[in-house]
């Protein structure tokens, strides 16, 4: 089919500085159906595997999302966590599963489309290569200890039941363990034959039908934080070093209250850690168990990928009201004693964020022509 923005020399010479990496570039004067249009040819013809859009709202990067799958099925949505409700996730394990299944394609594909908001790309992540090295393969005739993995999998975040009816949870009965793996549609039976693997087979949880063999399959975390016992130790070490000092400077003030606070709330976190419990509140200690946290923007192979920015002035003011909400809202949880001086810092600034993706391989996108 031939393309008709071929015949426009404003194209070909956008295409030409995106090519020759001279961003970032502008493109002004597109209509908001036109968008997707100029940015999937742009990322096509200037060679790019991976297309990383960025926009302002949730309800404009479902928009750009379903305008994508009209040009391709390789285009995936990457929601925001709320950052200021870290441990009151009401969407339980759905946007953490969104989240995972496109931080799989990242590490299993050679390329697509990832559309997400400005502040998906504002808070701290661990680095992709851990995730990637705490991935398990698990293939027939392979030989399983059953107490060390029901250690693994409680690490990777999944939880123990009787029987797996929702994602994230696997069970053990005799020699057959059913894992729901978040990436996945339906759970896996793994039946042993003494310890090595007999079969793997998905199955319908429902009905408990077979749904097909396989030969092997990949179990990614159940959670984005995955630590080892040393980073959870040491992690430990801080957050205990943290408190203390935070709780004297209070006592000091003579915030009693607000002291016997911060140390209950530590001392809870501790306990539930120590007991598998913690994974869901752990996102607001990251920083204390991973010293080199990143973006999600680093998560993408900069030579390899064109970055698109929709209306970058918007862009500009979403990610200002975000973060001034999350330092207001950190600043009082701090001086009633909820908080650690250190969990304030959760957030990459605007700017900061900003700065991250004028790369020269970006094409700021607008409607109107913009300094």
């Amino acid at each position: 089919m031939e393309n008709p923005l071929l015949e426009l020399q404003e194209y070909e010479n956008l295409l030409e500085a995106l090519k020759k990496a001279k961003g970032p570039l502008q493109a002004a004067g597109t209509l908001e159906s036109q968008k997707v249009h100029l940015m999937h040819e742009l990322g096509e013809d200037g060679g790019f595997p991976w297309k990383l859009v960025v926009t302002y709202d949730e309800q404009r990067a479902k928009e750009i999302y379903d305008d994508f799958r009209s040009f391709t099925r390789q285009v995936w949505l990457y929601p925001a966590k709320d950052l200021l409700f870290y441990a009151a996730d009401i969407h339980g394990n759905l946007m953490t599963r969104q989240r995972i299944s496109v931080l799989r394609h990242l590490m299993e594909d050679e390329g697509g489309v990832v559309v997400t908001t400005i502040d998906g790309l504002m808070d701290h992540l661990m680095p992709l290569a851990f995730l990637k090295q705490h991935a398990v393969t698990v293939e027939c005739g392979q030989v399983i200890e059953l107490d060390q993995w029901k250690e693994r999998l409680t690490e990777l975040g999944y939880e123990r039941t009787g029987q797996v009816d929702g994602m994230g949870q696997f069970s053990i009965r005799g020699g057959i363990v059913d894992i729901f793996p978040l990436t996945e549609e339906v759970p896996v039976r793994i039946e042993l034959w003494d310890d090595e693997v007999d079969s793997i087979r998905s199955f319908d949880p429902e009905s408990q039908r077979s749904v097909e063999q396989l030969e092997e399959v990949v179990l990614y975390p159940a959670t984005e934080i995955v630590l080892t016992p040393e980073q959870v130790e040491m992690g430990l070490e801080r957050i205990t070093k943290s408190e203390k000092s935070y709780e004297k400077t209070l006592r000091e003030q003579f915030q009693t209250e607000e002291a016997h606070r911060i140390r209950s709330i530590i001392e809870e976190f501790k306990e539930n850690l120590k007991d598998g419990m913690a994974t869901g509140s752990l996102d607001s200690y990251l920083t204390y168990f991973c010293q080199d946290t990143v973006s999600f923007a680093e998560y993408f192979p900069a030579e390899e990928t064109a970055v698109f920015l929709d209306e970058p002035i918007r862009l500009k003011e979403r990610g200002e009201a975000v973060e001034t909400e999350f330092r207001e809202s950190m600043m009082n949880r701090l001086e009633k004693g909820y908080l650690l001086p250190e969990q304030t810092s959760l957030l990459y600034s605007i700017r900061e964020t900003l700065a991250e993706l004028e790369t020269p391989h970006t094409v700021c996108v607008t409607g109107l022509e913009q300094k």
